[in-house]
């Protein structure tokens, strides 16, 4: 696979066409020093890439793909390592070194398996749980690979339909994984086999016995649970989607929630004319430990929309046209959001208010749904 890295001068002409001084570039830099932002963008089969932003060495690394990615995740043990799934129902998984830009390895789904768009990494790195789906049932799987060479070792039960987002709690033992209840199929591409029978959850699964340890659903059973985050004290934050052919009612149904361990899930209904502005769709979520207030991307609703992760309360929103990326800043003092049109935004992460001096426009890159922060 090719790369191509952009180098010091064509990083700056697309600052300075974006209305960026070097001034304000170098006020940026030292803030953010060896942060990169990574995310899958492209329009087309042709384009289609894993891109990072290095903001300290004025740089930007593209390695083609071949696929339309999704989610991504960084080895905890080896920051370098950066896996990026593609989008579901997927066939493969890269691995990015940061340093270097290049692809050190690929790896397939296992047979009749579909990668579901995520996956995360255990507490030491060794392996990475990968979401997937018997391609035949839509039965969710968690695929184990050795980080190594990415070879599956086992796999257990998601204990759902179509596994999409997973994360692992703060406590190195339990994996939380949104259970879509959608089941697709490669040869059907994405469309939906099973409308009027989904049914979404959120479970836990203790790692070391593979039994499941908890199961949550919403009121909704049209409501997709999608993505998901994890706070430092295991609070997660759920994102949605409903689909609405599905439905039977024209009722405005909450996207967003919030799950504190031990107890129920908490729906955050209000306000609902901003809910009714996210048009069903929720794409992406990150919590911020710092504000405690959870961001919640809308692309067909042009919005990010954010409510504080202890009470509930809505926080606020920013509008921004396709807006899927969204990840914090090291520092914890920023959101930091993408969009389809190569735009990225820096929000203060208590006012959540935008310095529009940081804004960056990458005129040639498409970014997708996901985007992390990350350091070396």
């Amino acid at each position: 696979m090719k790369n191509a890295t952009i180098n010091r001068r064509q990083f700056i002409a697309s600052i300075l066409a974006a209305g960026i001084t070097p001034k304000l570039l170098a006020s940026q830099v030292s803030a953010y020093s060896n942060e990169y932002l990574v995310s899958a963008q492209g329009i087309d089969a042709n384009h289609y890439s894993i891109t990072s932003v290095n903001q300290s060495a004025n740089s930007i690394q593209t390695a083609l793909t071949q696929f339309r990615g999704h989610g991504l995740a960084q080895n905890p043990a080896k920051p370098d390592s950066i896996i990026l799934f593609a989008r579901r129902p997927g066939r493969q998984g890269i691995e990015l070194s940061l340093s270097t830009g290049e692809i050190k390895h690929t790896f397939d789904h296992a047979n009749n398996r579909n990668l579901q768009g995520h996956g995360c990494f255990s507490a030491d790195g060794k392996l990475l749980f990968t979401a997937e789906t018997d391609s035949i049932t839509g039965e969710g799987k968690i695929a184990i690979r050795d980080t190594q060479d990415y070879k599956q070792l086992s796999e257990i039960d998601s204990y759902g339909i179509g596994p999409h987002e997973i994360k692992l709690m703060p406590d190195g033992k339990t994996l939380v994984v949104a259970n879509g209840g959608i089941h697709t199929r490669p040869e059907s591409g994405r469309k939906k086999l099973n409308l009027q029978s989904m049914q979404s959850s959120l479970v836990y699964i203790d790692l070391a016995s593979a039994k499941k340890l908890d199961t949550f659903q919403v009121a909704e059973p049209k409501a997709s649970i999608r993505h998901l985050d994890v706070a430092n004290d295991g609070t997660v934050a759920l994102a949605m989607q409903v689909q609405r052919e599905a439905t039977n009612h024209y009722d405005i149904v909450p996207l967003a929630a919030i799950h504190k361990p031990n107890k129920t899930i908490l729906l955050l209904e209000k306000p609902s004319i901003v809910i009714e502005k996210l048009h069903d769709y929720l794409g992406s979520v990150a919590i911020n430990n710092a504000s405690r207030i959870a961001g919640f991307t809308s692309p067909k609703g042009n919005l990010v929309a954010f409510w504080n992760i202890d009470n509930g309360e809505f926080s606020g929103y920013h509008q921004f046209n396709d807006v899927c990326g969204l990840c914090i800043s090291q520092d914890q003092q920023h959101f930091i959001i993408s969009n389809s049109l190569g735009k990225l935004r820096q929000l203060d992460a208590f006012t959540l208010k935008e310095n529009k001096a940081t804004r960056l426009h990458f005129k040639h890159m498409r970014w997708d749904n996901h985007m992390i922060n990350v350091s070396t």
